[in-house]
């Protein structure tokens, strides 16, 4: 049995676009949370909070690990 990968991780910065009453607008923001059930990423744009699916999202910069 395979796992499925998870492609975002919390912490990195991802490009979308949205559509809200046929406007079109390109997006960025931070990835906070991921749902497993639909492959759909929690994305913080501003003060605002959108779900967007997998495929929907580009990556722009992934996060580095902390070191301690």
């Amino acid at each position: 049995m395979s796992e499925k990968q998870q492609h975002y991780n919390v912490g990195d910065l991802v490009e979308f676009k949205h559509n809200h009453l046929n406007v079109r607008s390109v997006k960025t923001g931070i990835v906070i949370g991921h749902n497993t059930n639909n492959n759909r990423f929690k994305v913080k744009v501003n003060k605002k909070d959108f779900w967007v699916s997998q495929d929907k999202i580009k990556l722009l910069s992934k996060a580095q690990k902390k070191n301690e």
